[in-house]
């Protein structure tokens, strides 16, 4: 909970470092400070994989905000779950296939922004065009990427 500051996930991250232990149980040898620490240890890797996850992605928030457009009810985030991780490896590569159907220019604009973190102010600089520039050729990136992400899907 103290990495995650969402109870939900921790639960899940919870139940997730149970199951594991359930299936080392015979390796065990009912030895509760080994129990102990290797579900502690398994807790914070499990967490800390997620929040990796979290930051690798960040082009996952127009995934998200593209399916909130067909479903408005959705404001809660569903829990992490094994079957949730899977859905957004493959939604990670749907990502990965649209961006590489992405004009250049516009891919690197993402790239620049989404992954690199990078301001509107140093695309422009890198680009050598201005920042309104950047921010509509942004814009025009992000409706394309949702255009390919609805066809890929």
């Amino acid at each position: 909970m103290s990495l995650l500051n969402d109870h939900d996930t921790a639960e899940d991250v919870s139940e997730e470092v149970l199951l594991k232990l359930w299936e080392r149980h015979r390796d065990l040898h009912d030895d509760e400070d080994k129990v102990k620490h290797l579900a502690n240890l398994m807790a914070r890797n499990l967490s800390l994989n997620l929040l990796r996850q979290r930051r690798r992605h960040p082009i996952m928030r127009l995934i998200h905000w593209w399916e909130k457009e067909d479903d408005e009810s959705s404001d809660i985030p569903e829990p992490f779950t094994p079957q949730q991780y899977v859905e957004d490896e493959e939604t990670g590569d749907i990502v990965q296939r649209a961006m590489g159907q992405l004009p250049y220019n516009w891919r690197k604009i993402v790239e620049m922004r989404e992954f690199e973190k990078m301001s509107y102010a140093e695309i422009a600089q890198v680009l050598g065009t201005s920042e309104s520039s950047c921010r509509g050729m942004m814009s025009k990136a992000r409706q394309k990427l949702l255009q390919l992400i609805s066809k890929i899907t």
